[in-house]
């Protein structure tokens, strides 16, 4: 057995306990008997002293010498077998006896003599008369207030003895041979208890990152083992999902690089193929030079990403007055919508939704973070409108929860700041709503390669809107355009 195991330390922890408790058991069964045989002994003395005192007064209880066991026999018709009986006058000189003092005499103490000449009674355990223990009572007789004469009555504690002993050997042999058979049975106990441990543990040796589709059989029994069973589950699940999500990052993100890659080596194999005139390698540098600046564009997306996500990128936050902030950015998008003839117009609203001029909000943030918020926004929704469409860019105040239900209502923020960026582009189909925050993920990849995209700003929205408390959603239909809709908490200026 290994001694480090579980196995054996439950069991351990099962013996001993109850190694604890039978030890304490016969202790008190112990102590208990010897304590109630020995008073019973002295209660039986007590008894026959009295009812000899009693009979004290009887002519044939006069002080003497002679066998007292005749006389007791003749006046009480009693005969004390196993007792031991002497009469002794008020100064210790013995008078009758009992057949069995034939030849000795029950020792007498000079405490028991003090304390019968003050009429206490006396018990003592005297160790040697002959090869056998004594329990003496010495009981003093009074007439008229004086004692007169002094009884001592004695019993052998062999018998008591005996039965103790008797009592000890059953419980040392019977305590080990206990423990023994339960030490058997906290071992059965133990390895039933810890079997579907040793199942989790064979099924989590055969999990591994290639085949993280394999569960843990759960049991029917719903206890601590079948909570772990389901915590383990679920921890696989989440693995499962994390290394779907890697795999399938570290696919995509190959598959961008390898595109401009692949351009670049083949315009400069063509180029170098035969002498050209200057203008054909000016045309393929600034081709080359197209690619590498998209390829810059992908790491330098993947780079902030990847610090996001383990923590390392610090907001610089300072009070926005978003009212202004978007006005401004969007007299910069315009320029880039001109080619497109897409007009790009901003609304702003009270909480009623009632237009009555424009009322300033203002919010805590990044504001660099928060230009590249609604400059992709507004990018993504200029590409993907067609020539001649609209950008509606809608700012409303706004009360409400709109944080996880998970926090606390106290802490939920219960007014925000609500930007609607609205396209009249293609739309997107309801199956990749929920994938369009993911990276690398495009509705049109062609399309979108061909405008520049890298599959990465709506990430990048994402996680700006998340790190600033805030949501980011969005509402599409194909053909009539699509609408992001971002929640930022309001702040206040003087707060």
């Amino acid at each position: 057995m290994d001694f480090r195991s579980l196995r054996f330390k439950l069991t351990l922890w099962y013996v001993l306990i109850l190694g604890i408790l039978m030890i304490s058991f016969s202790s008190f069964l112990y102590f208990t008997l010897s304590r109630s045989l020995y008073r019973d002994v002295d209660n039986k003395l007590r008894s026959l002293a009295e009812l000899i005192a009693a009979e004290s007064t009887s002519p044939l209880f006069k002080f003497g010498f002679g066998n007292i066991d005749q006389t007791l026999e003749t006046s009480m018709n009693l005969k004390p077998i196993g007792k031991f009986i002497q009469v002794l006058d008020e100064s210790g000189r013995i008078g009758r006896t009992s057949e069995n003092l034939k030849s000795v005499q029950l020792p007498i103490s000079l405490n028991a003599l003090r304390n019968a000449s003050k009429g206490l009674i006396t018990y003592e355990t005297n160790h040697s008369f002959g090869n056998t223990r004594l329990r003496i009572l010495t009981y003093p007789v009074k007439e008229n207030n004086q004692v007169t004469k002094m009884i001592q009555v004695a019993s052998s504690l062999e018998d008591v003895e005996d039965a103790l002993k008797t009592l000890l050997i059953i419980l040392i042999i019977t305590v080990p041979s206990i423990l023994m058979i339960a030490s058997l049975g906290g071992q059965f106990l133990a390895n039933k208890a810890l079997k579907p441990v040793d199942r989790i543990t064979q099924a989590a040796r055969m999990i591994t990152s290639q085949n993280l589709n394999q569960r843990i059989q759960t049991l029917k029994v719903k206890d601590e083992i079948s909570r772990l069973i389901d915590t383990f589950n679920e921890m696989i699940s989440r693995l499962d999902q994390s290394f779907r999500q890697i795999k399938q990052f570290t696919t995509d993100a190959s598959h961008e690089l390898k595109t401009p890659l692949t351009i670049l080596k083949g315009e400069v194999e063509v180029a170098l193929r035969k002498k050209r005139p200057p203008q054909e390698y000016e045309q393929i540098l600034e081709s080359n030079l197209e690619e590498v600046n998209r390829m810059s564009k992908i790491v330098e997306d993947l780079l902030l990403l990847s610090k996001a996500d383990i923590g390392e990128i610090r907001l610089n936050k300072e009070d926005i007055n978003l009212t202004r902030f978007l006005s401004g950015l969007t007299e910069q998008m315009k320029i880039l919508a001109q080619p497109k003839n897409i007009r790009i117009e901003t609304s702003n609203h009270h909480t009623e939704g009632v237009a009555e001029g424009v009322e300033e909000i203002h919010v805590l943030g990044d504001s660099l973070r928060m230009r590249e918020l609604f400059i992709n926004l507004i990018d993504n929704g200029i590409k993907y409108t067609e020539e001649g469409g609209s950008i509606l860019i809608t700012l409303t105040k706004e009360t409400g929860d709109f944080l996880s239900p998970l926090i606390p209502p106290e802490k939920r923020i219960r007014e925000f700041a609500k930007v609607i960026v609205a396209d009249t582009g293609i739309g997107i189909a309801q199956e990749d709503q929920e994938r369009i925050f993911n990276r690398f993920f495009r509705v049109d990849k062609a399309r979108s390669r061909e405008q520049g995209g890298s599959g990465l700003g709506l990430s990048i929205c994402k996680w700006i809107v998340e790190a600033h408390r805030g949501e980011i959603a969005v509402q599409s239909e194909p053909g009539k355009g699509s609408s992001f809709i971002v929640k930022l908490p309001l702040h206040s200026p003087q707060g």
